[in-house]
């Protein structure tokens, strides 16, 4: 099923990219002798323009999100560790970390990259032809909408995040960590919880975070801020060693 839905997406875009370069060369000549007789402001090439590469750019991006779904699964790459793990962390997540690692995992996905440069081109639409989209408001009414949502996005996301951080009781409390080379135990007022390290199917690295995932949407994360300069080393080393996808 990933497979195919990756070959739609390539068809579509494809062929998409095709008709937009067709267009393209009936347009341009057109436009150009618009210019020549003055009906073209330089504001409205300078629009069309960023119209043209925000579509493209848009198509380009599905066509690699499309061309992920097809590719073979990567082979793990697995490098021994031979050492003993014993890394002992205390620490809370704070509420500006996890809103900042959310957002950026959220703006990075590629349905998200899309919606906002449809959005953005509404919104440009808006401000290249908003007199005439004014008298003919009733007939673009779902245009103001999409705007609407556009504007509203991440007040709603930011809502969410916080929503999410309040009712995780986990995240309200300092919580100890014991690292080793089996498992990492996670000791609290609420949680004591021993995980496997075979027990995770998928590993994230961000900037600021190790993010283990046990689910699609489920993941333990551990603060790279709790680590010493050692530690960190370390550990960046022993995950290498696991036998898990790694993103």
């Amino acid at each position: 099923m990933k497979k195919l839905t990756g070959w739609i997406v390539i068809v579509f875009c494809s062929g998409f990219l095709l008709t937009f370069a067709i267009a393209l060369v009936i347009l341009i000549p057109d436009m150009m002798s618009k210019n020549s007789e003055g009906k073209m402001s330089i504001q409205e090439i300078l629009n069309s323009s960023l119209g043209f590469v925000i579509v493209i750019s848009l198509t380009i991006v599905g066509l690699r999100n499309g061309l992920k779904k097809i590719k073979k699964d990567k082979v793990i790459k697995i490098v021994e560790y031979e050492k003993t793990l014993n890394i002992n962390l205390t620490g809370q997540i704070e509420y500006s970390d996890y809103r900042n690692l959310i957002l950026n995992l959220n703006f990075k996905n590629p349905t998200y990259l899309v919606v906002f440069g449809i959005m953005f081109l509404f919104l440009l639409t808006l401000v290249v032809n908003g007199k005439n989209m004014m008298n003919q408001f009733d007939s673009n009414l779902f245009i103001y909408l999409i705007i609407t949502v556009f504007l509203l996005l991440p007040v709603l996301t930011l809502t969410q995040i916080k929503k999410l951080y309040k009712t995780n009781k986990i995240f309200h409390e300092k919580l100890n960590y014991y690292i080793t080379n089996d498992s990492i135990n996670i000791k609290g007022n609420t949680v004591d919880s021993t995980q496997k390290w075979t027990h995770f199917y998928q590993i994230r690295v961000t900037k600021n975070f190790f993010m283990f995932y046990h689910g699609k949407m489920v993941a333990t994360l551990l603060d790279k801020k709790m680590f010493t300069e050692t530690e960190l080393k370390e550990f960046n080393k022993f995950i290498k060693s696991l036998n898990v996808e790694r993103v």
